[in-house]
């Protein structure tokens, strides 16, 4: 199953623009990826490739995003879905998903209310992979 990529030729998300949430993977991405600087972060850049990231950064990724958005929705639980971990190839593909998600919450709200991301939890997370530093030696 592919990325639907339904923000290239049409936006809906009312919460954010698209440089928002584009500036909210960026910082998702540095976070995760210490050496990737955020000028360098591209939505075209391969994961694997670009920014020698593995399974367990993209993971990574994913987790912030969820804590970013844990309260878009009074009523649901905000959950970025991992069944298209394997999927997962560009940075953009992230952007996707996250979108969809967004999209997906507003979509079912009764009364609009503006999801905004919450960085101050990404600052507060400490790195995924860091929780034992010597594990990668």
């Amino acid at each position: 199953m592919a990325f639907l990529k339904r923000w290239k030729n049409n936006w809906e998300l009312k919460s954010l623009t698209f440089d928002q949430l584009f500036n909210v993977i960026v910082e998702v991405v540095t976070k995760q990826l210490d050496e990737v600087e955020k000028a360098d972060v591209k939505l075209e850049a391969d994961l694997v490739n670009d920014y020698e990231s593995d399974s367990v950064d993209i993971v990574a990724m994913l987790l912030y995003l969820e804590d970013m958005f844990k309260n878009a929705s009074p009523t649901t639980r905000t959950v970025v879905p991992t069944d298209k971990l394997g999927q997962i190839v560009l940075v953009e593909d992230i952007f996707d998903i996250i979108y969809e998600v967004l999209l997906g919450i507003e979509s079912k709200m009764e009364t609009f209310t503006e999801i905004k991301p919450d960085f101050d939890i990404l600052e507060k997370r400490k790195k995924i992979g860091e929780l034992y530093p010597n594990s990668k030696e």
